[in-house]
């Protein structure tokens, strides 16, 4: 008997959480920037005007926890493939991204769409990166550091289905950290990412 009423509730807090958890699928392509310095003979940072930029994609996995109303906590593990491109070179670095965010779902607005936004931070991990100039690739992994982090914001919409939710959205992330390991070099990556996900 008590196995039995220990198995009942289990299964009833498991339907009640479950309800408020969600795991979803999502793949983005992104537009890549890089704000890089360096110092000069002078020993002052410099700022390359012209910068650097290029085209990505990221997918992997998004959780949505909510924990009061419309509230939920966003998070998730991510693969990020970004390139950053200058007249001389292409360089591209993998991460891995893990968002931790406060996400707002309003309620129906019209049939099945819901508006949504968040925002919050990413914890980034450079697993890989390589440059190719003059049709040479060297894997400059030792030049990047390993832990990196962003500040991310976004909006969209989801449309809800029979089988799930779809969502469509926008987000803006900012790199909060130089991850270039040079002495004479400072690097700061952020992208725009248009994001697409599917909820189960």
């Amino acid at each position: 008997m008590k196995k039995i009423v220990v198995l009942l509730t289990f299964m009833i807090g498991f339907s009640v959480w479950s309800q408020d958890f969600k795991i979803g699928l999502t793949l983005a392509p992104t537009i890549n920037f890089n704000q890089h310095q360096t110092k000069n003979n002078n020993g002052q940072w410099v700022t390359d005007k012209d910068g650097s930029g290029g085209l990505g994609w990221k997918g992997g996995l998004l959780t949505d926890y909510r924990f009061a109303g419309n509230y939920y906590l966003h998070s998730g593990l991510l693969i990020h493939s970004k390139s950053f491109d200058t007249d001389a070179s292409k360089t591209s670095i993998t991460t891995l991204e893990i968002p931790i965010a406060l996400k707002l779902r309003s309620k129906e607005v019209t049939n099945n769409v819901h508006i949504t936004g968040f925002f919050g931070v990413t914890a980034d991990l450079n697993v890989g990166a390589k440059s190719k100039s003059n049709g040479v690739s060297l894997d400059v992994s030792d030049s990047y550091n390993t832990f990196g982090s962003s500040f991310m914001a976004g909006a969209g919409a989801e449309y809800d289905l029979d089988f799930g939710s779809v969502g469509l959205g926008i987000s803006y992330h900012l790199g909060l950290t130089d991850i270039s390991k040079l002495s004479n070099a400072k690097a700061t990556p952020r992208h725009i990412s248009i994001d697409i996900v599917f909820y189960f």
